[in-house]
């Protein structure tokens, strides 16, 4: 029987050949090892300079905020060097070599421009954050004697343009940076980076912005009148809450002066729009959009509600109104904590802690007379505004409660100017829906009180972005909104009539009722609405081809429902959708993965 193993399986290599083999092997082993530690030793020292860069960083920031030029020079030259450090351990050739190694290479590729990227941001953008704070001292601009510095604003604002573009354009590099496949301890300190340089150059943009608005805002160029909305969140809008307050601020030349405050009800019951409403407002909002300035912000555009309520502003206060801003209870307890407390004219002290519950929900207990809750607000609201401009707040926290508040949808603006409202309306202060859906998706969800009384201090909300799948005609997802009332059980009796309106506009005291707006993308289609059982929906299209969907729901004390809105997109992106929802008291939002289904 012929033996079936290949000719060759018994042939020997000879002895010196074997020897050689090994050794060749053993030398490429060597060598791969040599890399390996190479690399290893340079990955490790990059991190190490990162991360001594970012507390340079960091330093930075509290030197620039203190305004301690010297600070700020000698922690920039620490900056540099750290990331330049970074960048030459992670661009030798054998570190490039190394990115092409399957599986492991998108790793050096990552790491290798995100040192690149710390470094464009050390080198292109620290040194004018440097020269921004050696012109100007953040302390400065509010001396605490009721003005504000403009012209150093106005000297250093092309400044903080330059500033603001170059970090722009790091911005968009370093979220082109693939981490797919990377190790999760890479891919997380990528994604940390991008929010970082994200948030800084959102963050230049606006102070950009700030210092191009800021000096002919506050009286510059000429006299202005601005009007402050405080609005609550217990009688839910679209973009907050019912005007409870408004102030009239009088600016001239860098003076800031408080002019006094009128209640609602001052603004209340005009015999017809002050100003022409269009087709649609009359049809989804009524004539109320323009007759009563709780009724202004409905839209969920704030800058037709600016329009409409500086026309009603200039009727009741007999000024030009130039500029409106729109707060709530949660801006000013933010301010708050840059400020310090106040003292109130009952004795009392409104603090960071205590700003949202007091003018939320306890003045209603306290004060059952309507006249005298008018009174209590605009005492807070001359009482808040008194200590921002007699005192010296803390430039970081006024920075950071100024922030925050945008961030959390609390802050609008809107001017009559409008070469101004041009440069507002490209910020989240502005409250305006997109114009496009090329970035992202964009996706409204916003609350509209219906029990007329301030029972939306009770109510919870969750929104949820989730089930989304593409299909031949488009992007197919599901917008669930879970609201609940927290009300007690006893609600109807236990709180005072003016908080549950007493059953007097159809809602039985002690529920909730509530008006849910979907507000989605371009061309977008409503394909259903549920709560378990099929919700009467009216739906139409905006001016701006955008879907507006609305439909009403009543919770009694701890009841929930989950109402399930199905939206049909022509269009997604990869990168998360623009969900833009209603601030109120409680609720919080998430978001699933979204598809890229092209046009």
């Amino acid at each position: 029987m012929a033996d079936p193993r290949p000719a060759t399986a018994g042939i020997r290599l000879p002895g010196h050949r074997r020897s050689r083999l090994w050794w060749i092997a053993l030398a490429v082993l060597l060598v791969v090892l040599a890399l390996g530690a190479w690399l290893g030793i340079r990955a490790s020292l990059a991190k190490n300079a990162l991360e001594a860069a970012q507390s340079e960083a960091k330093s930075l920031q509290s030197a620039v905020l203190k305004g301690d030029a010297s600070g700020t020079e000698a922690t920039q030259r620490a900056l540099t060097k750290h990331t330049g450090e970074a960048v030459s351990l992670t661009s030798d050739p054998i570190w490039r070599a190394a990115e092409a190694v399957p599986f492991l290479g998108v790793n050096f590729s990552a790491a290798r421009q995100a040192a690149a990227a710390t470094d464009d941001v050390a080198v292109d953008v620290v040194p004018k954050v440097v020269e921004i704070a050696d012109h100007v001292n953040l302390s400065s601009l509010l001396p605490g004697d009721g003005s504000i510095a403009t012209e150093p604003l106005r000297a250093v604002a092309p400044t903080v343009a330059e500033a603001a573009v170059a970090a722009d354009a790091i911005a968009g590099r370093v979220d082109t940076i693939g981490t797919d496949g990377a190790l999760p301890v890479v891919a997380d300190a990528v994604e940390k980076l991008t929010r970082t340089i994200t948030g800084a150059s959102t963050m230049l943009d606006t102070a950009a912005r700030a210092t191009a608005l800021l000096p002919d805002m506050a009286g510059g160029a000429g006299p202005r009148n601005i009007m402050v909305m405080i609005q609550n969140n217990a009688e839910l809008r679209s973009s907050g809450g019912i005007a409870g307050a408004v102030a009239l601020i009088h600016a001239e030349k860098g003076v800031i002066s408080f002019v006094g405050t009128r209640g609602s009800d001052d603004f209340s019951g005009f015999p017809a729009p002050v100003l022409p409403l269009t087709p649609f407002e009359q049809n989804v909002y009524t004539d109320n959009l323009g007759r009563y300035i709780q009724d202004t912000n409905l839209t969920v555009d704030f800058s037709r509600t600016g329009e409409l309520a500086a026309a009603m502003g200039t009727q009741v206060f007999g000024v030009p109104i130039d500029t409106v801003v729109a707060v709530d209870p949660y801006v000013l307890a933010h301010l708050l904590e840059a400020t310090g407390p106040v003292a109130l004219p009952d004795g009392t002290e409104l603090t960071a802690d205590n700003a949202a519950k007091t003018l939320l929900s306890d003045v209603y207990a306290r004060f059952p007379d309507r006249l005298v809750q008018d009174a209590f607000f605009a005492a807070v609201s001359g009482a808040v505004f008194e200590g921002m401009i007699s005192r010296s707040p803390d430039p970081a926290a006024l920075v950071q409660a100024l922030s925050e508040s945008g961030a959390e949808n609390r802050l609008h603006v809107w001017s009559a100017v409008p070469a101004e409202q041009a440069l507002i309306a490209q910020t989240s202060l502005a409250g305006i829906p997109p114009t496009t859906d090329d970035a992202a998706v964009y996706t409204g969800v916003y609350l509209e009180d219906l029990t007329r009384a301030k029972m939306d201090y009770y109510l919870e909300t969750n929104v949820d972005i989730r089930d989304a799948r593409c299909t031949k005609h488009g992007a197919e997802y599901v917008v669930a909104v879970t609201l609940t009332s927290t009300a007690p059980t006893d609600a109807a009796t236990s709180l005072p009539d003016y908080v549950t309106a007493g059953g007097r506009f159809g809602t039985p005291a002690g529920d909730i009722a509530t008006r849910v707006v979907i507000h989605g993308p371009l061309g977008a289609t409503l394909l259903g609405a549920s709560d378990g059982e099929d919700l009467p929906v009216k739906a139409v299209t905006d001016p701006n081809g955008r879907l507006y969907a609305q439909t009403d729901v009543t919770l009694t004390p701890g009841a929930t429902t989950e109402l399930v809105f199905t939206v049909l997109a022509p269009k997604a992106s990869d990168v998360p959708p623009n969900l833009v929802t209603t601030p109120g008291i409680t609720g919080k939002t998430t978001i699933s993965a979204f598809p890229r289904c092209g046009s």
